[in-house]
């Protein structure tokens, strides 16, 4: 796919996608981990009393990952010239986060039609189905920012600060993701220091280039590699003579 012909432009609409997955994504989440938080046998009176809620954070994580493959195939138009490989990468890995997140919110599907007081098994089955899924899938929220971050830095569409930071962020959701195998790790003094450092990159990664992308747009693109070798040797003769 060739370069856009106006990368400020089109940087824009991926700042517009990557708000959209960071409103919708963390409104939808914080307000379904609000909901099912507590003693399961109290949480399905909650769900019945504010169903509503329960509706609109369901349907907000949804768009939330529909802007997440937005912003993939954005990003893909914007950056992949600089690096091919890291391009697929980047939209595999969202391919997959996002499969696996919306199988994680099948898992609440049985919630819209069951009578909550009536079916407490069924209920802790699908929480514990959604939670354990979702969780999964913080390893694909991670493995997208290493090759997202690298194209940043070789494209330069942003100050490569970002980049590095996004890829540093990366880390943060393969830690959030080994809790899966070792939920006391978050007892550790090493991997509580690990998750803070990371932690503030995530801060300033995704949304230091959500802010980026949105007011500034992208840089225009340096020279393409071709044309670098023969800009050096036209340099080298002029100095020369």
């Amino acid at each position: 796919m060739s370069q856009v012909s106006n990368p400020r432009t089109a940087g824009r609409q991926a700042g517009l996608a990557y708000l959209a997955v960071i409103l919708f994504s963390i409104a939808g989440y914080t307000t379904m981990t609000r909901l099912l938080a507590g003693d399961p046998n109290t949480v399905p009176g909650r769900l019945a009393a504010s169903h509503t809620i329960f509706d609109l954070a369901f349907a907000a994580m949804a768009i939330g990952f529909a802007a997440w493959v937005a912003l993939a195939v954005l990003l893909y138009r914007l950056v992949s010239w600089s690096g091919r490989l890291s391009g697929a990468l980047m939209l595999i890995f969202t391919a997959a986060g996002v499969a696996m997140s919306l199988l994680a919110i099948s898992q609440l599907l049985p919630l819209f039609d069951s009578a909550p007081p009536e079916a407490a098994a069924a209920f802790a089955s699908s929480v514990h189905g959604y939670q354990r899924l979702l969780l999964l899938a913080q390893v694909f929220s991670g493995l997208w920012l290493f090759p997202f971050g690298w194209l940043v830095v070789r494209s330069r569409i942003a100050p490569r600060l970002l980049g590095v930071c996004l890829i540093v962020a990366g880390f943060f959701y393969l830690l959030q993701f080994a809790t899966a195998f070792r939920p006391d790790l978050d007892q550790w003094w090493v991997y509580r220091i690990l998750t803070t450092v990371t932690g503030g990159t995530v801060m300033a990664g995704e949304f230091g280039m959500c802010l980026w992308l949105l007011i500034k747009g992208a840089r225009e693109e340096p020279l393409d590699r071709a044309q670098r070798p023969f800009v050096v040797s036209t340099w080298k003769i002029g100095r020369s003579q």
